[in-house]
């Protein structure tokens, strides 16, 4: 097996257990997977000698054993879900739910910033639509956890009632039910004419899953063919996944030029040094995709990404990658800021994230905690819809193709200026505050 085999496939460290997981089973299996929990995050944790000890006994499920002991200061990404979950979501791209991403305006008011075209919200929610109450319920009169539950539900076929102001100011309710749907994790590639400078490649990413990376090539191998000038990649509800999928669409962009180079080194925590000077968790940029055939070489010199607040982790390694390389100009919001990466960590019928290393660039670069401040800070237009010219965001950035600059009045000049929280349920922690943030890599050799 080839190296770039080796670190490009999905691993997970499995181990054995007596009963169903975190989520249940007997106390003596929720004592053992405890005890598991408690030793993985103190060798393997980026963050492994802060860590504040709590009384195991205090928690009856070892997955809120793990989120106390998490240091908090500095963490606000590990988190765990049910296996199953994980692999139908990450290698099958398959979610579960009615497929909105939520957001609030003025943080009281919720509209729909993105609809799964696969999901059930397909053919009744459209982009800019107001959700006022649920099942009867305002929202205003419901708490976070409440409106996560319902609007991120674990399973098929649960019932809901939208009551929903949309685009048109029509006032209705809409009757769904949640269901197992394919996730558009790329949308169809565009050509948009830009008088004076030619084509202009618009490309939507939604999910770094595994099933995007024939997307992206294919979509990649367009633009070349049809000879685009630039391209504006639209990460602003990317939330990353796996950070090979990220090196493969920035080598895609930055072409023959940065073939070899480093895409991002893997910092690892003190203990696991040996991790860290391991050439397996050095990437770099390559021609070939993970089955080593060869991708296609767009060569730009310059990127256009469109971003916001949900723009996290791998995503955010697209843009840190190449910065060395090219000039990457940011269009729309202050990113999420997560330089880090985890590997998934089995036990029985749980998977473990926490985080466990911080990837840098080829300069060392990789400290965007605060997140990457925009070149041009345009806020997201939910009257419009996506890859419509006239969006905001991507009005923004065919004006920056045409004229060398940031349109009027939104210009970034402040980095320390408070990011606006724009989305809330893309994974539904965003509705409290939280932003999951997903960057996989593989486990030690």
């Amino acid at each position: 097996m080839s190296l770039r085999t080796f670190i490009t496939v999905f691993f997970f460290v499995l181990v054995a257990g007596c009963g169903g997981g975190g989520g249940g089973g007997s106390p003596s299996s929720q004592e053992a997977e405890k005890t598991w929990v408690r030793s993985y995050l103190d060798d393997l944790y980026l963050w492994y000698d802060e860590i504040v000890d709590v009384p195991q006994e205090n928690y009856p499920l070892a997955t809120d054993y793990f989120s106390a002991l998490l240091v908090k200061s500095r963490d606000r990404f590990s988190f765990t879900m049910p296996v199953a979950k994980a692999q139908s979501l990450m290698q099958e791209g398959q979610d579960v739910g009615f497929g909105v991403k939520w957001g609030w305006v003025n943080g009281t008011r919720l509209f729909a910033f993105y609809v799964d075209p696969n999901s059930p919200s397909a053919a009744s929610i459209p982009r800019g639509t107001e959700l006022t109450a649920v099942n009867g319920r305002s929202i205003s009169a419901m708490t976070p956890s409440e409106l996560n539950g319902i609007l991120r539900p674990d399973a098929a076929g649960v019932p809901v009632a939208f009551t929903v102001s949309l685009p048109n100011a029509t006032s209705t309710t809409v009757s769904l039910t949640s269901s197992i749907y394919a996730i558009t994790a790329v949308e169809p590639p565009r050509i948009i004419t830009v008088s004076g400078v030619g084509k202009v490649g618009y490309l939507l990413f939604n999910d770094q899953v595994m099933v995007s990376e024939h997307q992206l090539i294919s979509a990649m191998t367009y633009f070349q063919q049809q000879g685009v000038s630039d391209l504006v990649l639209d990460l602003r509800y990317n939330t990353g996944g796996y950070l090979i999928i990220a090196e493969e669409v920035a080598s895609m962009i930055g072409g023959a030029a940065v073939q070899g180079k480093v895409f991002e080194k893997l910092v690892f925590n003190s203990k696991h040094q040996d991790e860290t000077s391991d050439s397996a968790n050095t990437f770099f940029f390559s021609n070939l995709d993970r089955s080593g055939s060869p991708l296609p070489e767009l060569g730009f010199a310059r990127l256009f990404v469109l971003t916001g607040s949900a723009t996290c982790s791998a995503s955010e390694s697209i843009i840190n990658g190449l910065l060395p390389h090219m000039n990457v100009i940011r269009i729309g919001w202050t990113t999420c800021g997560k330089p880090y990466a985890f590997r998934q960590a089995n036990f029985d019928q749980n998977a473990y994230f926490a985080i466990q290393s911080e990837g840098v660039n080829s300069a060392g670069t990789g400290d965007y905690k605060s997140g990457f401040a925009p070149t041009c800070q345009v806020s997201d237009d939910i009257g419009n819809a996506l890859g419509n010219t006239g969006e905001a965001r991507l009005n923004a950035a065919l004006y920056y193709i045409q004229n060398g600059a940031c349109p009027a009045g939104t210009a970034f000049l402040s980095p320390k200026q408070p990011v606006r929280k724009e989305l809330a349920g893309s994974f539904g922690q965003l509705l409290l505050g939280q932003r999951p943030g997903v960057k996989i890599i593989p486990p030690p050799r």
